[in-house]
């Protein structure tokens, strides 16, 4: 590991971002927005006729355990081959079980990270940047995996 890897493993790359609680025994609002039907290009215009297929309710497409999800919002580079740059939002479920390749949330130490999980041939946490090194999960290394990373999004305009 280089020090900047190690400068970056020990300084927090995350910070929670606490979610509006709904009052007790309430359900949060519902926002249904419109699905097209059309997919959107990527490259060269495609027409597109307007259609609307369906709505799309944002609660339900990226939170399904809302009791044991939460907000965090990225610091640092690690993840930017990902395509996730410092300030986009990470939904973290933490009743997942993490899976072999899952982007994962863990507490390294006290600290939040955010790596890609491996389990063979040794667990480990690996960045999706070569400016940093995995980190080999070990019986003395005090990690958890608090929770797996579902959605993330950014916010390009207010």
């Amino acid at each position: 590991m280089t020090d900047r890897d190690s400068e970056s493993f020990v300084s927090p790359e995350l910070k929670q971002v606490a979610a509006p609680a709904a009052s007790a025994g309430s359900e949060p609002e519902r926002v249904e927005l419109p699905l097209s039907a059309e997919k959107v290009a990527a490259g060269f215009p495609l027409p597109n006729g307007g259609y609307v297929e369906s709505s799309l309710d944002l609660n339900e497409f990226c939170i399904r355990h809302p009791s044991s999800s939460y907000i965090f919002q990225v610091e640092g580079e690690s993840l930017i081959d990902a395509g996730i740059q410092p300030g986009d939002y990470l939904i973290v479920d933490r009743s997942l079980p993490p899976r072999n390749g899952d982007l994962v949330i863990a507490s390294i130490h006290g600290e939040f990270t955010a790596k890609f999980f491996r389990n063979h041939p040794v667990p480990q946490l690996i960045p999706a940047n070569p400016h940093f090194s995995p980190i080999i999960i070990t019986p003395d290394l005090e990690c958890e995996i608090t929770g797996v990373v579902v959605t993330s999004f950014r916010k390009y305009r207010s």
